[in-house]
């Protein structure tokens, strides 16, 4: 599967309860070298691109991680095996 199939789409939790969309995907080298999904950032509607202080974790100029927290309200990390693809 690609990254741009993941882009946008719309994923439940395993209740079916609505997250949102995949807004990125967040990536781990295993073991043998390979790209592995662990988690997604999921937003509630689409806005604006993200900046990349909405990550967990990732601090910046405290005035980009205030209007990026504006931007994107409710965007949050959700690990890959808790979702289901709608």
């Amino acid at each position: 599967m690609l990254t741009s199939d993941l882009i946008g789409r719309r994923v439940r939790d395993r209740a079916g309860n609505d997250l949102g969309l995949i807004d990125d995907l967040l990536t781990r080298r295993d073991g043998q070298g390979h790209t592995v999904v662990y988690a997604v950032l999921v937003t509630p509607r689409r806005r604006a691109r993200l900046l990349g202080y909405e990550r967990p974790g990732i601090q910046g100029p405290w005035l980009l991680e205030w209007l990026s927290r504006r931007v994107h309200p409710g965007t949050r990390e959700v690990a890959w095996h808790d979702i289901e693809l709608v």
